[in-house]
């Protein structure tokens, strides 16, 4: 199978800040995911939690569905906590590698690249000149 996005390894600085920029985009999507699973989880389990509760006598398997959906309840919101502060780690980890490497590329190798892209514009300059120069020369010297 042959991959058809050529990746950019050519440069440790590019694949830094490429590498950081995925990660900091896969943190905020995952933050926005587990955001939203975990209000979808508490409002279902409020809803159902509340109409469990309203019963004016309610059996012990009635007792045993409140006692699981306040409990799960309870985990939902710290597992988003925990979640949260994990992916947020994730996130500035990506933001500053990705801001690192685009840093570093655009002053360490970016400049190289530029001054030999100017040289060969100037070599190629004076190459063409000196075809000019050489064929006036021969076609002067024909006539």
């Amino acid at each position: 199978m042959e991959s058809k996005i050529p990746v950019p390894t050519d440069n440790i600085f590019k694949f830094y800040a490429l590498f950081g920029l995925l990660l900091f985009v896969f943190a905020c999507g995952a933050l926005v995911y587990v955001n939203q699973s975990t209000n979808q989880l508490v409002f279902t389990s409020v809803v159902e939690l509340e109409t469990l509760k309203e019963q004016k006598a309610p059996s012990p398997s009635v007792k045993a569905k409140i006692a699981m959906h306040e409990r799960l309840l309870e985990v939902g919101k710290k597992n988003r906590d925990i979640y949260s502060i994990v992916l947020g780690a994730i996130s500035g980890i990506g933001f500053w590698l990705s801001l690192y490497g685009f840093w570093q590329w655009h002053r360490r190798v970016q400049p190289v690249i530029d001054e030999v892209q100017r040289l060969q514009l100037e070599i190629a300059k004076l190459q063409l000149a000196k075809l000019q120069a050489e064929q006036a020369r021969d076609g002067v010297g024909a006539l």
